[in-house]
């Protein structure tokens, strides 16, 4: 099972229906959850945070950190094998590609896809998983005027897709992009979820008022179609 969230602030449970049902879905008791921080560079307190949220939730946590900590290839295929849960968070994405590739985690969490385990991922954590995606990579820079661009992903499930598409869709910097980009992709909005298992998907939202949508070119700007609320794999590829 792969759940892929748009965004929400986990610190604020904005999130906790969704990682509730993740850990539902485990169908475990008292399942290893593990956490990669690599896209937001490792800090401690996303890791306490993300740690608090799923022991409350009953789960055992750890977390994988591959940047300058000296850990082996074998000891994160161990971590990754032991997890019931992966969970991939949010920051640069590209960064973060980058940096699994150099590890070998890209493919020993690709692997992991065809596994009973569940794995998930916010933003960055929910681009990864693509062709490629709409990314913010560049801001993480020191450039006021960076852009957004075209991020190539692991390649595990087909087409384009943007997180955060209720806060991307009302910036100017978004729009230009779009305009200049004329490209279908898959949109997610903060709080709200889709649920991939094998050729069929299903949407959890924490917010009853989040969607996604599929944002396709049109003659003036994009037009953006509700995603529906279950289906095949295939509806909701671009």
């Amino acid at each position: 099972m792969l759940v892929l969230i748009g965004g929400g602030e986990i610190a604020n449970d904005e999130t906790l229906e969704i990682d509730r049902y993740i850990v539902e879905s485990c169908k475990r008791e008292r399942p290893h959850h593990l956490f990669i921080p690599t896209a937001s560079g490792e800090p401690e307190g996303y890791i306490a945070t993300v740690q608090k949220v799923y022991e409350s939730l009953g789960c055992r946590c750890d977390s994988l950190c591959i940047l300058d900590t000296g850990i082996t290839h074998d000891e994160i295929e161990r971590k990754i094998d032991r997890a019931d849960i992966i969970y991939v968070g949010g920051g640069n994405t590209k960064f973060m590609l980058r940096e699994w590739e150099k590890a070998g985690v890209d493919k020993l969490l690709i692997a992991a896809l065809q596994t009973d385990k569940v794995v998930s991922g916010l933003s960055a954590g929910s681009i990864c998983w693509f062709e490629y995606g709409i990314s913010d990579s560049e801001s993480f820079g020191n450039d006021a005027d960076w852009n957004y661009s075209y991020v190539e992903g692991l390649g595990a499930l087909r087409g384009c897709h943007c997180p955060h598409f209720d806060d991307r869709e009302k910036e100017d910097r978004f729009r230009r992009f779009l305009e200049s980009n004329r490209k279908s992709f898959l949109a997610i909005e903060n709080n709200c979820a889709i649920s991939i298992q094998k050729d069929s998907y299903r949407i959890v939202r924490s917010d009853k008022n989040k969607n996604a949508y599929i944002v396709t070119p049109a003659a003036h700007g994009m037009m953006k179609t509700k995603v529906k609320e279950s289906g095949d794999i295939h509806d909701i590829y671009t």
